[in-house]
């Protein structure tokens, strides 16, 4: 679908949809009141569609119709929360890492708004619920039990006030099924059509009730299975099929506005590796590889930048840039609970849950760019030996992805959640009514361990690197087992050939171990159980050799939670006496929560001595006391012209251990002039103080790749302040610098310092809504239309590496704290390039985003539109309109608009301006059809500043990322009382990602098959 018939489609669905319901009779569902479901967007419970702040609700029936086992991956649908991560945002290549050096592999964590998962506060019956990645209080959703969800509800505005800090984009409340009575369970089947990523998923709940009915105990198991999906289980994504964008070519600065900057291509390479080892003999005639490790000659190809060709011998981008698209996963699930009803004034009950979830995936490999390969190696092709020996360096260089020890990640998790409540109604006076009590404690604790499976050890490695020719045996050994005080060659020998340094007394070009470090794991000679290693294949290192280079790494990591809450509410009738509508509603309470988190690295992991390493230990922990209250008073009522007016309020006051006092607030107000008909606004100001992993984390190691944005390719591109700041930025450094000639792009990973701050501010942001609400009397529809506005101010951030390269020169002045987290090469083979940045958690300047929410249900019997009764049709549409989401890094700077981009989000993550889930559910003599489509709209693949300096940045038919068009089945019969037996179909259709991308629009799993069966039996029905 083109971008134009995709945005005319979405308006017209919606203008369709809404005359299509106003035409339908006024009779299509009977007079009585349609049963209304109430939230807890508010301590003072009311209608989803009587709250003054828009609330979202999807229910248990809309999650079991889409089949779904990935709870996360299915609320990706709602459109605010598009920008959440689910597992193809989080395994993998794609796995990020908290700024504490917490893998976040395998989570599922919701983002409202595109602001940021942090910013997103996960409930559980409004109860908090604790964290699974250590440093933060991010909930992972698929911890919780997907088959006793009742309802999920999204509240977006306001809601700090009413339940605390995090939650500065808003709130997201799981509310689960309790009180059950007899026997549930479900059990579903999955896979795809091209195979890889089967799900599992059985599930068994049992509840009963005693002592006529006071008391009620239910016990849940759940338990699900994903397997894995590699991208060479998939023709579009694997070697040859996937296609990435690179440089033109033919137009290698731009320049030439007939042709585009970028193509895309299959067959695109980096330059400094190859599957069987990219050599270069003589290193003393060019930096270029010159042969194979199976001794075929490398062949160049074409130069398209970033160390990159195409038609070359190096190694594919597929393999590099792509592992598991899904991880393994098992996750079990135990939960208890049980509530006894004493009398009116004392209701207990207490909930226990455990859930286990371990996942694993595979990443990218660890590689070097540069190692010293001695002609003895035992491994190396005589062709090549000889090579070497004729050349002027004496020795060869070798650049290679290792693909045999690729990067594996295991996490297991272990959350324990215990909850402990009572409440009940207060003896009040008389001037109170409905005067009740609550009082909760919630205890939670998360175990982690984050495994590095086969982390490269590089003492070892190196060691197993430098092989010879045994003269004993005539076979190959370590050099070391021969000459125990034999060190492996290092980059040095480099630096002498050329006289100035340009890497120095290490062993890698990507590694910080050298001469000076070795050995550090093991002990040299011929015990030492040294096996050479042999690089030249990705499968030619033999089964021994590989484990004494990798060993597996540990990070163990420990969350606890406790909280305590407290509040009363009442109603004061008095006010109606007043001349009021109705009742004073109250609330006032307060809450004491304390948190701790902690991470410990092996020593392995600690040191500099393994691929993945340099991670350090964080410890801490804060406390807060906060105080709440929240009115609620209905001015008019039933009045010409006023239907309903009613007001409502919330102030919680914080003070933190560490970020000291704050306050959030909100005041709302409801209009009805007329029956079906209501205006609604709210104004909120919610606090977000840091939390563990950004103020304490220490400063660790990770690498990513940095373009230079002062590179001969970029320097044109930017904000128009971009090549003057290049100028007066390098020339210092490198006298010989020519704008638009000069290439300063390395090639290779670049080191990025990440860490917390303890100088961090809280952050603070704005909420204002404004909604209308229509429910036209016994049509059984319901419509809502809410704008939003939020602004965070002192947003807190730790940035990309990128990102801060851009913004130091693309802002008016150098004098920014971006450029003072850049170290540049001061003189040696690259002088002014950038060899390190600090992307430290700061306070920036402000994000702002902006939109229309449309929410719309209605249901009918089909007899009253076609004189037939051929059962009920009901509707579930929810959509999105973004006007805005920009970033301003500084005061006065002007901002950076990221709505309908492909990394507009927060988190990078994509922005698409217009979005819609529609679910159809048609109902009659126990079938059951559910028909779901999800869209959104094209996003352009650049950022806007990009565009309006490159518009021939990608060809037309390129620039967008097309929309998605996901379209889903599912079809249920109940075939015996309380039971279902339900197939269903995901991505219907089969939509593909769009050309140089392997999870957008769509996930690559593709068209995906499912089967179950479920129950829900009284244990009459089993003669129990």
């Amino acid at each position: 679908m083109t971008s134009n018939s995709s945005l005319t489609f979405w308006r017209n669905a919606i203008l369709a949809s809404a005359a299509f319901l106003v035409a339908a009779p006024f009779g299509a569902v009977a007079d009585e009141a349609t049963e209304t479901v109430v939230v807890t967007g508010t301590r003072i419970p009311r209608p989803e569609f009587d709250l003054p702040s828009p609330t979202m609700t999807v229910g248990s029936e809309q999650i079991e119709h889409s089949g779904t086992v990935d709870l996360g991956d299915y609320l990706k649908q709602i459109p605010a929360l598009v920008g959440s991560l689910g597992n193809f945002q989080t395994t993998g290549y794609n796995t990020p890492a908290s700024n504490d050096g917490s893998s976040l592999g395998g989570l599922n964590l919701l983002d409202l708004r595109n602001l940021g998962y942090v910013r997103t506060l996960v409930l559980i019956d409004g109860h908090r619920t604790i964290g699974e990645s250590t440093g933060s209080s991010a909930v992972d959703v698929n911890s919780i039990p997907l088959t006793l969800i009742d309802r999920v509800e999204v509240a977006t505005g306001g809601a700090s006030a009413i339940y605390g800090a995090d939650g500065v984009s808003g709130v997201v409340n799981f509310i689960l099924k309790h009180n059950l009575e007899g026997i549930r369970t479900r059990v579903q089947a999955g896979t795809s059509e091209d195979g890889g990523g089967s799900k599992f998923l059985t599930a068994i709940s049992v509840g009963h009730n005693f002592d006529d009915d006071k008391g009620n105990v239910t016990a849940t198991f759940e338990g699900t299975y994903q397997d894995h999906l590699f991208f060479t289980q998939r023709r579009f994504t694997r070697v040859g099929g996937i296609q990435y964008f690179v440089t033109n070519p033919d137009n290698p600065d731009g320049s030439n506005p007939n042709l585009p900057a970028n193509i895309p291509t299959a067959d695109v390479q980096f330059e400094f590796s190859a599957p069987t080892g990219a050599i270069n003999s003589d290193i003393t005639n060019s930096f270029d590889p010159n042969f194979l490790g199976n001794g075929q000659p490398y062949i160049l190809g074409i130069d398209v930048g970033n160390a990159s060709r195409i038609g070359s011998s190096g190694m594919p981008y597929a393999n590099d840039l792509q592992g598991d698209f899904q991880p393994l996963t098992r996750r079990e699930i135990a939960q208890v609970d049980a509530t006894y009803d004493f009398s009116r004034y004392l209701n207990v009950n207490a909930e226990f849950r455990y859930a286990h979830v371990d996942t694993k995936s595979a990443s990218f490999a660890p590689f070097d760019d540069f190692t010293v390969i001695l002609p003895d190696n035992a491994f190396l092709p005589a062709n090549v030996k000889s090579a070497i020996l004729a050349g002027g360096a004496g020795f060869g260089v070798l650049s290679e992805d290792y693909l045999a020890i690729r990067n594996k990640e295991r996490v297991d998790r272990n959350t324990y959640r215990l909850v402990l409540e009572g409440k009940g109604d207060l003896p009040g006076p008389d001037f109170l009514d409905l005067f009740k009590w609550d009082l909760s404690y919630v205890y939670g604790q998360t175990d982690v361990d984050d495994v590095n499976v086969g982390n490269r050890v590089s003492d070892r490695f190196y060691a197993a690197l430098d092989s010879v020719i045994d003269p004993a045996t005539g076979k190959p050994t370590c050099r070391s087992n021969l000459n125990p005080a034999a060190v492996p060659p290092d980059l040095s020998l480099i630096d002498n050939l050329f006289g100035f340094p340009i890497f120095g007394p290490i062993f890698g070009d990507l590694v910080s171990v050298g001469p000076g470090n070795y050995p550090q794991t093991f002990t040299p000679g011929p015990n030492s159980g040294c096996v050479p290693f042999n690089p030249f294949g990705p499968d030619a290192a033999s089964k021994a050799a590989r484990a004494f280079v990798t060993a597996d790494t540990h990070t163990f990591g420990v969350l606890m939670q406790h909280v305590v809450t407290g509040y009363v509410s009442a109603d004061i009738p008095v006010f109606k006496s007043w001349g009021f509508a109705g009742p004073l509603s109250l609330v006032a309470g307060g809450e004491y929560r304390k948190e701790m988190s902690a991470s410990n690295p092996d020593a392995l992991t600690q040191s500099d001595d393994a691929w993945i390493s340099g991670l350090q230990g964080v410890r801490g922990e804060f406390d807060v006391y906060e105080f709440f209250g929240e009115a609620s008073l209905p001015i008019l009522q039933d009045m010409e012209f006023a239907k309903e007016l009613s007001i409502d309020g919330a102030v919680r006051t914080s003070h933190y251990s560490t970020a000291g006092d704050s306050t959030s607030w909100k005041f709302g107000g409801l209009y009805s002039p007329i029956e079906g008909l209501k205006f609604r606004a709210t104004d909120a100001v919610a606090v977000r103080a840091p939390n563990i992993g950004e103020l304490f984390a220490p400063n660790q190691q990770l690498f990513a790749f940095v373009t230079d944005p002062c590179d001969a390719t970029q320097i044109n591109l930017g904000t128009q302040f971009r090549l003057a700041n290049c100028v007066a930025l390098i020339t210092p450094l490198n006298p010989l610098f020519d704008p638009g000639v000069t290439n300063l792009t390395t090639g290779v990973t670049t080191p990025i310092l990440v860490g917390g701050n303890t100088d961090l501010r809280a952050e603070t942001a704005r909420t204002l809504t404004y909604g209308i609400v229509i429910q036209p009397p016994g049509m059984g529809l319901s419509l809502s239309l809410d704008w939003y506005d939020v602004k965070i101010t002192n947003a807190i951030q730790a940035l990309s590496g990128q990102t801060i390269a851009n913004e130091c020169v693309d802002l008016s002045t150098l004098d920014n704290p971006f450029c003072a987290q850049i170290t540049r090469t001061p003189s040696g083979g690259f002088p002014g390039s950038i060899i390190e940045i600090q992307a430290q958690e700061i306070n920036v300047a402000s994000f702002q985003t902006s939109g229309i929410d449309l929410t719309l249900d209605y249901t009918a019997d089909t007899v009253d539109w076609f004189g037939e009764n051929d059962g009920t049709i009901s509707f579930h549409i929810i959509g999105n309109w973004l006007n805005r989401l920009s970033f301003v890094s500084l005061p006065d700077e002007a901002p950076v608009e990221g709505a309908g981009t492909l990394g507009g989000g927060f988190d990078g993550t994509p922005a698409p301006k217009w979005q819609t889930n529609v679910d159809i559910v048609w109902r009659n003599d126990g079938w059951t059809v559910d028909y779901n489509i999800d869209w959104y709209s094209h996003v352009l693949r650049t950022s806007l500043q990009t565009l309006k300096d490159q518009p021939n940045v990608f060809a037309k038919q390129f620039l967008f990322i097309p929309d998605r068009f996901v379209q889903g089945v599912q079809v249920g019969y109940d075939f015996s009382t309380g039971w279902n037996v339900y197939a269903g179909v995901d991505n219907l259709f089969y939509q593909k990602p769009a050309i140089g991308e392997s999870a957008y629009p769509v996930d690559p799993i593709g068209r995906f098959f499912y089967v179950g069966v479920k129950s829900n039996l009284d244990f009459n029905d089993i003669g129990l």
